[in-house]
């Protein structure tokens, strides 16, 4: 009798510490999970940031070649011939082509790391069962087009939550 109550007690308290462990790494995994989403919308809004910035570039580079040209043709009556704007323009073309390479050189580079950071988090994200119903139900939504905010209501989800799911599904709102 003695010897089942030291086997039970035994069993018991090995469960207790695999359940202990288990709560731990659980804890865990959510850090690093927070961490991954953390520096993924950190790239993503770099990404966004950056793209804006091109866009402003080109345009003020189109501006200025535009306002550059006004310029020639307003301070010289005479007509320049060809090979003397080519002269002029062409080290600012080549200071734009170097711009334009830089700048998608930086680009891709913050899309690698989004993307290499977005397997990462799928690793960590779907390698739990208790996710994927909650995953599923919000694609179906979006797909009957609801946004974000209505479907974390509707599941009682964060927002953020759901937003993920869906960035991970690759759908963006």
């Amino acid at each position: 009798m003695n010897e089942t109550i030291l086997t039970i007690a035994a069993l018991a308290g090995v469960m207790l510490i695999i359940i202990i462990y288990i709560a731990i790494k659980d804890r865990d995994t959510a850090r690093k999970l927070a961490m991954m989403e953390a520096g993924i919308d950190g790239a993503n809004q770099e990404i966004f940031r950056l793209s804006k910035s091109i866009e402003s570039l080109r345009k003020e580079v189109a501006r200025e070649l535009a306002d550059f040209e006004t310029k020639m043709e307003e301070s010289h009556p005479v007509q320049i011939d060809e090979g003397m704007m080519h002269e002029l323009v062409e080290p600012l073309a080549r200071e734009i082509a170097y711009l334009q390479e830089q700048i998608d050189t930086i680009q891709s580079d913050l899309k690698a790391r989004v993307e290499r950071l977005d397997g990462q988090v799928r690793k960590v994200t779907f390698a739990t069962d208790h996710i994927a119903p909650d995953e599923q139900k919000i694609i179906k939504l979006h797909n009957q087009g609801l946004d974000s905010a209505t479907i974390a209501k509707q599941l009682r989800l964060g927002k953020g939550e759901v937003e993920l799911v869906l960035k991970f599904s690759k759908i963006h709102d």
